[in-house]
């Protein structure tokens, strides 16, 4: 019989595991139609996949179309990679002895990967708006803000120190014994 921790855990796992392959998937959209705009703008306008946003931007200049899009790219790939690797952390996860250093390290690359998303957000992605903004009167969608990704990465870096502090403590012990 499963505890309610293990089974919440199950969940948590496969829902990990849909979220990347939704960003995957998000990810690999967006690359499609960035190179099939890239080789025939009109056949890919007319996909339902992407946003008008980036058509209006690429009658502007292809210059400012690579670049937004390449952003865009960056960050749902970046997600995707950060949703894999918490499947794979939930799959390495032992209730019987949580504290291991390869779940220390996982929390850390986690954290890391979140605030490399909210730089890319925050500062590259307002940065390039207000730039695109000026000569052309686009404004980028306003999903690029980013500020939650900056507190969550905070939160999975203080856990990751609780987990290295727990393996610490543990080896204390160990060593008492």
């Amino acid at each position: 019989m499963k505890t309610k921790t293990e089974i919440i855990l199950l969940v948590l796992k496969y829902l990990a595991l849909i979220a990347a392959i939704g960003f995957s998937i998000e990810c690999g959209t967006q690359l499609f139609y960035f190179v099939a705009s890239l080789i025939n703008p009109d056949w890919a306008k007319n996909g339902n996949e992407i946003e008008r946003i980036w058509f209006h931007i690429h009658e502007y200049s292809t210059w400012y179309f690579v670049c937004a899009m390449s952003l865009a790219i960056a960050i749902s790939g970046t997600k995707a990679l950060i949703w894999y690797l918490i499947f794979g952390l939930l799959l390495k996860l032992q209730l019987k002895s949580p504290f291991s250093m390869l779940v220390t390290k996982k929390l850390a690359t986690i954290s890391y990967l979140l605030l490399g998303v909210w730089i890319l957000m925050a500062f590259i992605g307002k940065t390039y708006g207000h730039y695109l903004a000026e000569p052309t009167g686009i404004t980028l969608p306003a999903k690029y803000t980013g500020d939650e990704y900056f507190f969550i990465a905070g939160i999975v870096y203080i856990i990751s120190q609780i987990f290295k502090r727990g393996i610490e403590m543990q080896e204390e012990n160990s060593l008492t014994v």
